[in-house]
């Protein structure tokens, strides 16, 4: 975001001053160069626009709404910016799909349920695929089925079905094998969470497959053909 130089990866983090705000952090990836930017500073101006078109957004399809997000001129080519793709992509989506029947009644969703999707996703930091062994795009379908059901720690089934859709997603991001890709594991996960939610809400959302055009984008190196979506 500085200077386009390729990124370097650490295992353990070290303290670096973010270039755009001047604070110091504990960080893991910095550019070449030595430049580096704190997550507050890498995601300010994407959030507005994921903000904008999302409560604008009339469509029904996930996938759709996703590749609107993910053209956004703001959004870095890697980072934790895309886990909130995930989670407002599907929750736009059923919200607009209308109400839709749970088990213990029916379920509209609002624009409430949107900002707190955002809101939870924010709080998930880049590189959480290698850093803790969860992408934050599996994440993300967790974070959808919560808000979805009403989970919370005191509750039985809704708390299970919504780890349960997070360990599906993060089962088929990682047989998506590495390097990691953002784009990729979005959407992956969103169609991980399309299936879930015919699976167990017996609700089918319309879904595109969308080619990606992003591979000169990432640092770390495409994987081409053997991306699903490269075709």
């Amino acid at each position: 975001m500085v200077c386009g130089s390729v990124l370097n990866y650490q295992t353990y983090a070290v303290a670096m001053v973010c270039d755009y705000c001047g604070k110091t952090y504990p960080a893991s990836v910095f550019c070449e160069k030595g430049h580096y930017v704190c997550e507050d500073c890498h995601g300010a101006g994407y959030y507005s626009f994921l903000e904008k078109t999302v409560n604008e957004a009339t469509s029904k399809n996930p996938m759709e709404i996703a590749e609107t997000l993910l053209k956004g001129n703001l959004l870095p080519s890697l980072g934790g910016e895309h886990h909130a793709i995930v989670t407002t992509s599907l929750l736009v989506a059923v919200k607009n799909y209308g109400e839709i029947s749970l088990n213990y009644g029916t379920r509209s969703l609002t624009e409430v349920d949107i900002a707190e999707g955002i809101r939870r996703m924010k709080q998930i930091p880049s590189c959480t695929c290698a850093n803790h062994g969860a992408c934050g795009a599996g994440l993300g379908v967790g974070a959808f089925f919560s808000i979805l059901f009403d989970a919370t720690c005191a509750k039985d089934t809704e708390r299970t079905l919504s780890m349960r859709a997070t360990n599906a997603a993060l089962a088929a991001i990682a047989n998506n094998g590495g390097p990691g890709c953002c784009k990729q594991s979005v959407r992956t996960a969103i169609l991980v969470g399309v299936e879930l939610l015919k699976e167990i809400c017996q609700v089918k959302l319309p879904v595109t497959h969308m080619r990606c055009f992003h591979m000169k984008d990432t640092s770390h190196g495409c994987k081409g053909a053997y991306c699903q979506f490269s075709r």
